[in-house]
């Protein structure tokens, strides 16, 4: 039975999910090591980035985003640098900007294509 479900899994979820299930718990662990406001900052980060994804794939590359920016906290914090000197002020902008970079769809673009659909198809048939 364990096969059947373990099969399953690896139909649904990909073949790699025990492998990036790992790599995301030792991701948690850098984090975990970052002084508390780097903590803190990054896990806001990470909470919002992840409301815009929309799939596996831009999840995954979210995640690749988010990996980056933790490479960035481990440097700064060694390097003695407050992290709102690293992201700025407004972590808004600084995660817009990191959204910016994603070349994959999420549900900001998706809903803006919605909603572009839908204003011409309705205008169409108004006409």
């Amino acid at each position: 039975m364990d096969n059947i479900f373990l099969n399953l899994k690896d139909l649904i979820l990909g073949e790699n999910w025990k492998q990036e299930k790992e790599e995301y718990k030792k991701y948690k662990k850098r984090i975990n090591a970052l002084p508390r406001d780097y903590q803190i900052v990054m896990n806001e980060i990470e909470n919002y980035l992840f409301t815009f994804a929309s799939d596996t794939d831009s999840t995954m590359a979210i995640l690749q985003v988010l990996r980056d920016v933790l490479e960035l906290f481990e440097s700064s914090s060694q390097e003695g640098k407050d992290v709102l000197d690293v992201v700025g002020q407004n972590v808004g902008d600084f995660c817009d900007d990191l959204l910016k970079e994603i070349q994959v769809p999420t549900w900001t673009g998706q809903n803006k294509e919605q909603l572009n659909q839908t204003i011409h198809k309705m205008l169409r048939k108004d006409k």
